[in-house]
Order: C-alpha cells, then structure tokens, then sequence
C-alpha cells in the first residue's frame, strides 16, 4: 500500500474482500484488518473434523491463531452452536461454495430491486467464478437426490433465477472438476480445479501445491484477498482485533451526523494497540461482531436498531438410510438442490462421520425410541447405546438434507451486549438471543416433511430427523440491515449508515431479511461490490 488508507474494511470475511478488491483495482488505498490468522492452506487444513470444526481448539473455530488459548466468548440465548470462523476468508474457509442467488420475491419489499443486484451478481459469478455443476458430475448423493426431487414431481432447472418450486444442479463456486487420468496424483500442475474429496467444510486445499488462487473453492482468502493484494493498494493485516470505531460527533453540513474518522485495533499475538484514520470505513466483520463494534464504538443508535432483526435459516437435517452405497464423503459437499419460494430450500449435504454422529445421536432434541406420530420420519432426536453404535455403522449408506428456512425478521431476534458476562479483552462481549416465530417454526417443519418425502422417494427404507432444540447459526444476517426509514433500518440502499457519514456495511448484516432461505454469500458478495461502487462515486472529503 503505498500511503495512508483511503478506506479501512473491518474483516476479511465474505463481505469485506469484495470491497477491497473493486477499491484497490481503481486506486483506492484500503487497510483491510482481520481478527484471525492467515492460513496457509496446504500447512494448515488437516481435513480432520475435529482438528478443524472442534468449537474450543479446531482451526476453524471462533477464537485467536493460538489454538492453546481459549475461544472468544459469545453469549447464547435460544441459539445452540454459532459457526462461524476467525481468519483470512472468514466463515468461506468453510461454506460448501454454494453461491446461489435470492429468490426474487424475497426483495419484494426490500430498497433494492432484484434487477438492481442482476448486474452485481453477474460480476461475482464471473469473477470467483460460479458455474452450475454438470449433469454428469453428480456424485452418488446428489445424484439419488435428484432421483427423489424428479419421483415426487419436481420440474429440473437449470435458471439461476428462481419463482417456482424446482430442483436443481448447484451453482458453486468451485472451480471445473479436474479430469484425471486412473491412478493420477492429486497434485498441481498434473491435476487442476476440483478433486471431488468432499471435505470442503474442513477446508479446501486442493490441489495440493497448486498457488492459493488456484485451489477449487473460491473462497475469499483464495479469490478476493489475493486479487486485491495483487494492486498494490491493498495491505491486509491478520490478528487484528478491531475494538472501536472512530469518529466525530455531528457537525454542520453534515445532516445531523456523526462522521466517521478511523478504527482502532488490539493485534491479538502481541496484545498492542493500534490506529489508523480514514475518512471510509467499512463494517465487515460479520453479522454479531459489527453490531457489537458499533454498540462498543458508541456509535450513534438513536432508534435502538443497532443489532435487531437477526435472521437465520432455522436449520435442520433429515438423513434417509439406504440398501445401497451412497458415499456422502464423496464429491463436493453439495452438488443439488431443491428450491420452495414461500418456504426455503433443500440441498444435499455431504458430512463426514462425525458431522454424521452429531447429527444422528448429538444435537437432537428427543430420543429415537419417542413415537413419531404421523411425521413421515420413522425417528427424530438422538439416538443412544448400542442402537446408536449400529446406526453410525451405516455411515457409508446415508444421505443427509439439509433444511433452510425462509426465515421470519423478528426485531426481538438481536445482537446486545451482555450484562451477563464481563467484557473481554476487545470489550464488552455480544449477547446473542434467537428465537423463532410461528411462521418460521411451521415453514421448517414444512421443509422437513417435504426433505422426508424426496428421501423416501429416492429409495430410503428408515428416515431420521435431527430435530435442532435451539437454533443452529450458520447463515447470521441482518443486524444492520439496510432499507430506506432508520427507525427499522441501520444503512441505506446504497451500504452507507443513516447516522454515520463515511461508514459503510459490507457483510450479511446488511441484508434486509433471509432472502427466501437461498445461501447468503453471492448475494452478500454483490451488495459488497455494490456497495464499493457507491464509495467511488461518493465526492472527496
């Protein structure tokens, strides 16, 4: 970077390395900071479950690089696990890749217009970039997926623009299945793009030795990072804690505002303090860390907005047992969906065995042995003792969906800071508090029984329901979400806060709700590139 920065984006997540990236490509000088560590891919993904996803010591979970310390504090209320990662590339070190669009009803009522994002999308998907798997590409469980959307009826699309109810091949921003040769080390440059290993959730580092911006999951710290670094005009500092937004009271000329002046930092090895000023900062630091950087920056919050309205996917999974290999190890994560405007969306997912044990004798609400009534699942819950041993057995011959719900913006589903906790070393820690509506509650169940219903179809003789008790968090939006009154809204249209001059949201926080249950990263990711857009075009300070 070759002077002081024009703009400082606050995390290296899925959000943030898009703004940086169209900054640094036109001038802009950008300080991108990052609370977690800069992995290494081929160093430092294991591709172990537990050495990578363990919510105390696992690579990926949210805490500092130094696995020997304790992770960061998040309070929880109605939620069970938050997953989400400290570290260059965020939460992308782990999603499945899968970049679909909204559904186009669920902007509906939003500031922006789904033919407003179009142009964004188009830009994303070109550059990671997003390419719908081919129809020969699927892996056995997407393939018996497919097999049990087409047997209940569903029509097979191949639009990235969806209003009616279909399945589909994914969109994945995974680079093209590598074509190898029987016998073919999996090693660059004898083998390119993807390598079928099914263990993105742990981590891509495939192909082995090939450059960061050639391994197959675009992820962030694999795409974006690399090309905004590549300018010159951008410098990413890693293990860098943000504790405070800084900035001016209102003054005149600016409206009523309050205008933003810099960010101040903890470097998490070291434990020294740090500034910088700028007259653009960007929050991207992910649905609970912005809000509770504002709230602990005392940033303006007139109408006490700052941090309602989160939304999820109220997630759940419904695993089929089959008569026939199914292999859910193998191929990417999720190659197939399903897609139910009004309701959420289905996919396939590819777990390992011990995703697989959490999911059928840990995480569940109720025992196996609890009768089931009428539901279309033969058990629900956890199964326990040697019934669970012979379950997990059968590993090799289960195919897990996935629910995501068209989730319900409630303003009581929020980011405070606890006043149950003491602060930590960054400040006052954030309380988390999740719980669905009615409306939520009845589309999961809806998209359970219809998940239960493709299993069945597909050939499965015993269906289990996971049956999450509190809310599993993995798709967080909406804490600073935009929209055009800020009394129900924090930024506008155009990513800039109501109340702060200069500062800009760049990460899901900003989506005005669940966008229809579809993944969140390429939408958020075309807001990002939106959203740096409006920056440029903004006057000089």
């Amino acid at each position: 970077m070759g002077g002081p920065p024009d703009v400082i984006v606050v995390g290296a997540g899925g959000g943030g390395p898009v703004v940086a990236k169209e900054l640094a490509e036109r001038g802009v000088q950008v300080l991108m900071l990052e609370a977690g560590p800069w992995f290494d891919p081929d160093r430092d993904f294991t591709l172990l479950e537990d050495d990578m996803f363990s919510i105390v010591d696992g690579r990926f979970r949210w805490g500092p690089g130094d696995r020997t310390r304790a992770p960061w504090i998040r309070r929880r209320d109605g939620v069970g696990l938050i997953l989400q990662t400290a570290g260059v590339g965020g939460t992308t070190l782990h999603y499945n890749g899968i970049s679909p669009r909204a559904y186009p009803h669920a902007l509906d009522d939003s500031p922006l217009a789904y033919a407003d994002l179009v142009p964004y999308y188009e830009q994303v998907e070109d550059f990671l970039p997003v390419r719908q798997v081919d129809e020969g590409d699927l892996a056995p469980k997407d393939a018996l997926f497919g097999l049990g959307c087409e047997k209940i009826g569903l029509s097979h699309s191949e639009s990235k623009d969806v209003t009616s109810q279909v399945w589909r091949r994914a969109h994945n921003a995974i680079l093209p299945l590598a074509r190898m040769t029987p016998g073919t080390p999996l090693t660059f440059p004898e083998v390119e793009g993807c390598t079928m290993c099914g263990k993105r959730l742990q981590g891509c580092p495939h192909p082995a030795g090939a450059p960061v911006e050639r391994k197959a999951k675009r992820a962030t710290n694999v795409s974006y990072v690399p090309a905004a670094v590549a300018t010159g005009n951008c410098q990413v500092v890693p293990n860098a804690y943000a504790t405070a937004v800084l900035f001016d009271p209102p003054a005149q000329g600016d409206g009523g505002r309050a205008r933003v002046r810099g960010v101040r930092w903890r470097d998490t090895v070291s434990g020294d303090t740090a500034e910088a000023e700028a007259p653009v900062v960007v929050l991207a630091a992910g649905a609970i860390e912005s809000p509770r950087l504002w709230m602990n920056s005392g940033l303006p919050n007139s109408d006490d907005v700052v941090g309602r309205y989160l939304t999820t996917h109220l997630q759940d999974v419904v695993t089929g047992f089959f008569d026939r290999e199914v292999h859910p190890d193998v191929g990417q994560v999720t190659m197939a969906r399903a897609d139910f405007p009004g309701w959420g969306t289905l996919f396939s997912q590819g777990n390992g065995p011990q995703a697989v044990a959490i999911l059928l004798a840990g995480a569940g609400s109720g025992f196996w042995d609890d009768p089931t009534g009428d539901e279309p699942w033969d058990f629900a819950g956890r199964w326990w003792g040697p019934e669970a041993v012979r379950k997990l057995r059968e590993y090799h011959r289960t195919l897990s969906v996935l629910v995501c719900t068209d989730d319900e913006e409630h303003p009581d589903n929020r980011v405070t800071l606890a006043d149950d906790w003491g602060a930590d070393e960054h400040g006052p820690v954030p309380k988390v508090t999740y719980r669905p509506t009615a409306r939520s509650k009845e589309r999961q169940d809806w998209l359970a029984r219809k998940g239960a219903e493709i299993l069945r179809a597909a050939g499965a003789r015993e269906i289990h329901r996971t049956n999450f008790p509190r809310a599993l968090l993995t798709h967080i939006m909406g804490t600073l979400r935009m929209g055009r009154d800020p009394a129900t809204s924090v930024a506008g249209p155009d990513g800039q806060a109501h109340q702060v001059a200069g500062l800009f949201v760049g990460d899901s926080s900003i989506l005005p709700n669940g966008l229809g249950g579809p993944n969140p990263t390429l939408t958020v990711q075309a807001l990002a590139a939106r959203t740096a857009q409006a920056i440029l075009a903004r006057p000089p300070s």
